[in-house]
């Protein structure tokens, strides 16, 4: 699985953590490990001209200043190269110790910007870097180094907080294409390391419920009787919360599908709540070893380098942290043209599936569509999702945008279930009937 694994060298104690655990994952999966630190000799270079103007008056003349330099610079590049061999050192002894493929690599300049090169122009699988190097202080929990390395960089991460690998293996699951690449990755993991394994999935219904409050308190009683604010807020109560969680336990329904095909049992906990939050309070009762998640989860947009739920167990989570997910994300950039959240304009004729969902297929992924449509136990989506007319749409168009989506969802169920090829604005009526018996839309 991860054949090629790059490993963030400080002589930190986070660092010698990295190295461990990369020679357990080497000897599991067959691994070339390469060990890499970078050090800075130009700063001090900067530091010592820094310093100049406040040497003694017979360090002053140029040609002493000048010596000083080169012997500075000499000493400096000698003692800190000296010095970085002797990290790589402890790496390469541990790894033939342990009889793991190994490279040493040793880099000069910014620290954090070597390792991103380096990522970017060679092909590791799997990047490992400590939470926290040899700057760290008490109230660090997340070093800038591994920040900057973790947002820029396009392939899975491990964020190494201890040298722990020995309990159960927690993974977060929204849907996402990230959030299914990391059950792959926490099913090898269970197998290679005879781990326990749990899957977690979390909706959030309370802000939709904030939003109406809030919509409701600037409303005056004019604009809400046009809005039809009660009827929306009963659309809401009796639809969106039951069918986000319906929607996310078909997510962990198809995980158990996932684990129950490599042999595994898993155990499936689905939440409402803040994600993160309910996230962590799962972590500190069960503690787990390592969480692993998505790099970006559903609301995924162009350009996010990582989402704000990931970010936050990445710097509160007290376990291992795996964001998973950017190895496929790379490969289907060119081809991806579907998002969950995406909207088609009133005039497509084209099913919801995009043109990457062969190769999701093919890798062993699945996307929210489809798990949705293996909640309703219906035919496959290529041949079963109807189409939308253009007054269907327009009729749709006034209900708030943050549960648009949802309900067009439930009408499409309701069109599936009832075999209609063609989503009208009859149906969108005949649907809202029966949904809510008091008629939630506008009439347009």
């Amino acid at each position: 699985m991860y054949k090629k694994i790059f490993i963030a060298i400080d002589n930190s104690q986070h660092s010698n953590f990295c190295i461990d655990l990369g020679i357990d994952i080497s000897k599991k999966f067959g691994s070339l490990l390469v060990g890499c630190h970078v050090y800075d000799a130009a700063l001090h270079q900067r530091r010592f001209r820094d310093m100049e103007k406040g040497l003694p008056p017979q360090f002053q003349d140029e040609n002493v200043l000048q010596r000083q330099r080169d012997l500075h610079s000499s000493l400096i590049n000698l003692g800190l190269k000296l010095i970085s061999e002797s990290y790589l050192d402890v790496f390469k002894n541990k790894c033939r110790d342990a009889t793991v493929p190994h490279e040493g690599l040793l880099l000069e300049g910014k620290n954090y910007y070597e390792i991103i090169k380096e990522a970017q122009g060679e092909h590791y699988d799997l990047m490992i870097l400590g939470a926290l190097g040899l700057a760290a202080v008490n109230e660090n929990t997340l070093g800038s180094v591994c920040e900057r390395v973790v947002r820029r960089v396009k392939t899975d991460v491990l964020v190494v907080k201890n040298r722990c690998l020995e309990r159960k293996v927690l993974v977060a699951v929204d849907g996402s294409i990230p959030s299914f690449a990391g059950v792959r990755s926490a099913i090898a993991f269970a197998k290679s390391f005879n781990l326990k394994l749990a899957a977690v999935s979390v909706f959030d219904p309370h802000y939709h419920r904030v939003a109406f409050e809030s919509i409701a308190n600037v409303l005056s009683k004019e604009a809400g009787q046009i809005f039809r604010f009660k009827e929306q807020e009963t659309l809401h109560e009796e639809i969106i919360d039951k069918g986000l969680a319906k929607i996310y336990q078909g997510h962990l329904d198809q995980v158990n599908r996932m684990a129950a095909d490599a042999g595994l049992e898993i155990d499936t906990v689905l939440m409402d709540g803040k994600p993160y939050d309910k996230i962590l309070k799962y972590i500190q009762n069960e503690n787990p070893s390592m969480l692993i998640a998505g790099r970006t989860g559903v609301h995924n947009t162009n350009g996010l380098d990582i989402g704000s739920t990931t970010e936050n167990l990445l710097r509160l989570a007290p376990c291992n942290v795996l964001l998973a997910g950017e190895n496929i994300e790379a490969k289907l950039s060119a081809s991806r043209e579907y998002s969950e959240f995406k909207r088609s304009s009133v005039n497509e004729k084209q099913p919801l599936v995009s043109s990457c969902d062969q190769a999701l297929k093919e890798n062993g992924f699945l996307i929210s569509a489809k798990a949705d449509q293996d909640i309703c136990d219906k035919p496959p989506l290529e041949t079963q999702n109807p189409v939308w007319t253009q007054e269907a749409r327009i009729q749709t168009e006034r209900i708030p945008s943050f549960v648009r989506e949802v309900v067009r969802k439930k009408i499409e169920e309701y069109a599936c279930e009832r075999g209609y090829q063609e989503i009208t604005a009859q149906i969108v009526s005949e649907a809202r009937t029966v949904f809510t018996k008091d008629d939630p839309f506008h009439k347009v």
